[in-house]
């Protein structure tokens, strides 16, 4: 059994941002490069709420406590913890505001509640979950799969590579406009995680693996950035799956935007196998063991 961390910005379209929550930039806070990749996003509207959901044992949110920042509650689940409180005289960045790590194996549902009541804020940084993936005996053995992969197969129409391909991870990537546009991965393994880019001109989408629930995610950023985890699912089984994204733009002109994948398929070698680490850039955490 392999122990999995995973690791997301606070741009992945996988945190549900109510509409209270606004990204945070240099032009309002010259602190914004202390955040992990200079980028956060922040609340300061009573109740404003921030959710997460994920498959594992353990999760970990990161944010700063500063002279502006007041309390939060988190319910996990069922139950609420809190309130905490985010308020420090002197500004300390990449702070764990929520951990637990006692969890069973298995889906869990994360909010993150501003409770401030004189506009006071609160901030995200980074969610970082631990999950258990395979069984006694068995490593993971992790591949990337490029977005010109036959694996990945568009509806060649209304897919293009786009003008900025040259951010994207080996030079290559997919991106359509089309409504209802759809791209479908096809892969072998227990876990999946899929890359994209975000900005101004990307929006709304729908993931569905291997038939089951559709869900949606936003992908419209205030920027661009690329190397987004766009979606991630693990203990999926052995055999064959199918995950698919389709564009559903707000407005005329949103894109989705692909750029690669990482699928882990186990092994039963514990002696060659190292532990698999899924981040959208390498972090080492005082709360974790990241082996690369």
């Amino acid at each position: 059994m392999s122990l999995v961390t995973n690791l997301i910005d606070d741009k992945s379209p996988l945190i549900l941002y109510d509409l209270t929550w606004l990204p945070g930039n240099s032009w309002d806070d010259s602190s914004a490069d202390q955040y992990y990749l200079g980028t956060f996003t922040t609340n300061n509207v009573t109740n404003g709420a921030a959710s997460f959901s994920f498959n594992g044992t353990g999760v970990w949110i990161y944010g700063a406590k500063r002279g502006n920042h007041n309390t939060y509650t988190v319910q996990l689940d069922d139950v609420t913890y809190g309130p905490y409180t985010g308020y420090s005289a002197a500004s300390e960045f990449m702070q764990v505001l929520f951990n637990y790590t006692t969890l069973s194996q298995g889906l869990h549902n994360l909010t993150l509640t501003n409770t401030g009541t004189s506009s006071e804020y609160v901030d995200i940084d980074l969610i970082v979950w631990h999950s258990e993936v395979g069984s006694g005996g068995q490593e993971l053995v992790t591949e990337t799969v490029q977005d010109t992969d036959p694996r990945f197969q568009y509806q060649s129409s209304v897919w293009a590579s786009p003008p900025d391909a040259n951010f994207y991870s080996n030079g290559t990537g997919h991106y359509t406009e089309g409504y209802l546009a759809s791209v479908s991965f096809i892969f072998t393994g227990e876990m999946v995680t899929l890359f994209g880019a975000t900005s101004a001109s990307t929006g709304p989408y729908t993931v569905q693996l291997d038939g089951g629930n559709v869900s949606k995610y936003n992908g419209t950023a205030f920027l661009p950035f690329y190397g987004v985890t766009l979606f991630h699912a693990d203990n999926l089984g052995s055999g064959q799956h199918n995950l698919t994204l389709t564009n559903v733009p707000a407005a005329t002109g949103q894109q989705l935007c692909i750029d690669y994948a990482l699928i882990s398929t186990v092994s039963n070698d514990t002696t060659t196998v190292p532990s698999a680490v899924r981040w959208e850039i390498a972090i080492f955490l005082p709360i974790c063991h990241l082996i690369s």
